[in-house]
């Protein structure tokens, strides 16, 4: 009898217990992240202002304000500039929102002085979309004659918003797709979740922001001249196109993701008899192309990759006729926080499908071109392409340095470039041949 009653006195305990967890526990809701939009026209003599707007959702929630945000500042031709914005004013450290209940948290940094003209901003760590703003560097001065608006930032703090303003917050934080941030509920003591604001984490990398476009760059785009052997020029354009664009752009299929992409090369003669052109390269392809495959492997921070068909050829007759294709597979690895100095590894693996004009084309050139690249989107980069023929001494070397052209020249855009050749096949028509070792320096759009 006594066995029966505590055995029922336990069962009472435990469902009593297990009553109040339930009662404790947090309801399942999210709060919306918002990036808004600041004014058309920005003054670049102030201070840059972004502004985050956290809508509560559901029961009372608690959030961890971050000190500070990463930003990446980009704009037409220019890397991409990590920027550190600090909050501004005082606040509480951590905010309570009710449910439909607003709040604006207000950052500030110094603009990159190497920014002009359309400027996008990304914040790292939230899932909210980017702006576009308009820098206007003039004097605040000639600013206010001309009747543009500037981005005066507030003395007020962190403010709640009003009823009336926080529908309207709550409709433009749905438009600015803001994401949601992991909330956590007040109860049973659960501590606050933080605002995420790691430096890897949801940040924008560089050729993100490159590739985002329909048409943008391919390879390295530049100008460069050299005086070895008599002055000489080399130089490269570049570009791919995204045929079709699909309605879902996060899609892998093959249809939505497949780029025609277009490449000459030409090597100039500059101090023979009517400056001849030595050789043009015209490189065509048609290929797949994930900007981000999503895989992440070790120390891999993002995984590229590209596969499909390319033709090669110097579009001359006789016996200068040179021509190639290709069926290619090219992974790019990126080792490190893409906005900092990181590490790029990309082997290009082809197999060749037709080379009936130089038939012993790989003892020169093999089956791979490795390039390796180590630098900083706002700063130097060096990279190398490595070519390793099939028989013993045969291959080549192409390696690069550059910097931003803007922290020399502000208001300039793209990159002074250096640039270094030994081996053999600097172009088609040599490409049994050993090339004079080049060292040229020039201008390059992209890199």
């Amino acid at each position: 009898m006594t066995r029966s009653v505590s055995r029922s006195a336990a069962r009472s305990a435990a469902y009593a217990a297990l009553a109040m967890l339930l009662a404790l526990a947090p309801l399942a809701a999210d709060a919306a992240v918002a990036l808004l939009q600041p004014p058309r026209i920005i003054d670049g003599t102030r201070p840059m202002t972004v502004t985050l707007l956290v809508t509560g959702d559901a029961q009372t929630r608690r959030f961890t304000v971050p000190a500070t945000l990463q930003v990446t500042a980009s704009a037409d031709l220019l890397a991409p500039i990590r920027v550190e914005a600090r909050r501004a004013g005082h606040g509480p450290a951590v905010l309570r929102l009710a449910d439909g209940e607003t709040r604006t948290i207000r950052y500030t940094a110094d603009w990159p002085v190497t920014l002009r003209g359309q400027v996008r901003l990304d914040v790292a760590g939230i899932d909210a979309a980017p702006v576009l703003v308009t820098l206007n560097r003039a004097p605040a001065e000639a600013t206010a004659a001309a009747g543009e608006p500037s981005n005066r930032a507030g003395t007020a703090a962190d403010t709640t918003a009003g009823a009336t303003a926080g529908t309207t917050a709550g409709t433009t934080a749905g438009t600015q797709g803001g994401a949601t941030a992991g909330a956590a509920a007040e109860a049973a003591g659960a501590a606050p979740t933080a605002l995420a604001s790691g430096p890897a984490n949801g940040a924008p990398a560089p050729a993100d922001l490159r590739d985002g476009q329909r048409l943008s760059f391919n390879e390295p785009m530049y100008f460069l001249v050299g005086a070895h052997n008599g002055a000489n020029a080399k130089f490269q354009l570049s570009f791919k196109y995204r045929i079709f664009e699909g309605e879902d752009p996060t899609s892998r299929g093959v249809l939505n993701n497949l780029y025609f992409g277009y490449t000459q090369f030409s090597l100039w003669d500059l101090h023979g008899d009517s400056r001849p052109f030595r050789d043009t390269n015209y490189r065509p392809s048609l290929y797949y192309y994930l900007s981000d495959t999503g895989v992440r492997i070790g120390n891999v921070s993002r995984l590229s990759l590209a596969t499909g068909f390319e033709h090669e050829s110097n579009g001359r007759s006789g016996d200068e006729s040179r021509s190639i294709n290709t069926l290619f597979l090219k992974p790019t690895f990126y080792f490190g926080d893409q906005t900092d100095w990181h590490w790029r590894v990309a082997p290009k693996v082809y197999a060749y499908v037709g080379k009936s004009d130089n038939e012993d084309i790989p003892h020169y050139r093999g089956y791979m071109d490795l390039n390796i690249a180590y630098g900083k989107p706002d700063s130097w980069e060096f990279s190398a392409t490595l070519r390793k023929g099939t028989r013993k001494g045969y291959g080549s070397i192409d390696a690069y340095l550059s910097y931003p052209l803007a922290h020399l020249v502000p208001g300039t855009a793209g990159y002074l470039m250096a640039g270094y050749f030994w081996g053999w096949g600097e172009s088609l028509l040599d490409y049994n041949q050993k090339s004079p070792w080049q060292f040229r320096i020039g201008y390059a759009l992209s890199r």
